[in-house]
């Protein structure tokens, strides 16, 4: 295991907690620090970095806010050990902040959702098929139903995702496509919301089950698309400035 008594360097930039949380990334990123593996003390922090321990204290507060660190009071401070559903919430707040044109998110959605597809396809077993299966007819029961609420159309629309991200059997691909994917919630419900007939979707689902049980990667590739391409103009639709019509 390295040597925890050389992996921090004195910081001499501004912005104090920002850098030891840079800092800290870096530790990581270079196999210095390990899940599960202590932080040096705060004492010994702030004398390697060059800080104040109240500024050693904020970033490590910080990191436990993100899910990064757990902090054991009379024990010290370690690594976690496992991904946390917080770590990903800083870059959710990113993505909401900074895209503001609806392509790009569908860029992002397709590029995620074709990946997992693939992923699932080739990795699922008999149970996760029934799942998927599962996720779709009951989208498609419920989108046929003359009282149904939007809200949970689009849950069902978005368990129909998360089974097949299951079905990659991947922790990693899981947390994150769920976490794209939960991004689209206000869009998906704004689609859904302002359509009459809901065959096609229902149909797109059931497409994209067939391609991904052949197992042709190219195929799932082109229903993942034509999917996703039908929502890339209902946004599209909703997100254009009405034009002023001249008298």
């Amino acid at each position: 295991m390295p040597d925890s008594d050389h992996t921090f360097q004195a910081i001499k930039r501004s912005k104090a907690v920002e850098d030891v949380l840079d800092a800290f990334k870096g530790a990581i990123i270079r196999g210095e620090l390990r899940p599960g593996q202590r932080v040096p003390s705060e004492t010994k922090l702030a004398e390697d970095l060059g800080l104040g321990r109240g500024t050693i204290r904020e970033a490590m507060k910080m990191l436990e806010a993100l899910g990064a660190v757990r902090i054991q009071q009379g024990d010290g401070t370690y690594v976690a050990d496992k991904p946390s559903s917080t770590l990903l919430s800083p870059l959710v707040f990113a993505i909401l902040l900074e895209s503001n044109v609806g392509s790009e998110l569908l860029e992002l959605r397709a590029l995620f959702q074709v990946g997992y597809c693939q992923l699932a396809a080739a990795k699922a077993k008999q149970d996760d098929w029934r799942s998927v299966e599962a996720a779709g007819e009951a989208f498609s029961k419920y989108a046929r139903s003359p009282k149904r609420d939007v809200e949970e159309l689009t849950r069902l629309d978005l368990d129909f995702h998360f089974a097949i991200l299951d079905a990659t059997h991947n922790p990693l691909v899981i947390k994150i496509g769920r976490t794209v994917e939960e991004i689209f919630f206000a869009s998906i419900r704004s689609t859904l919301s302002g359509m009459e007939n809901l065959e096609w979707a229902i149909e797109s689902h059931r497409n994209v089950i067939a391609k991904m049980k052949a197992g042709d990667g190219d195929q799932i590739y082109r229903a993942v698309v034509a999917s996703l391409a039908a929502w890339g103009s209902e946004v599209e639709k909703r997100t254009q400035p009405s034009e002023a019509v001249s008298a």
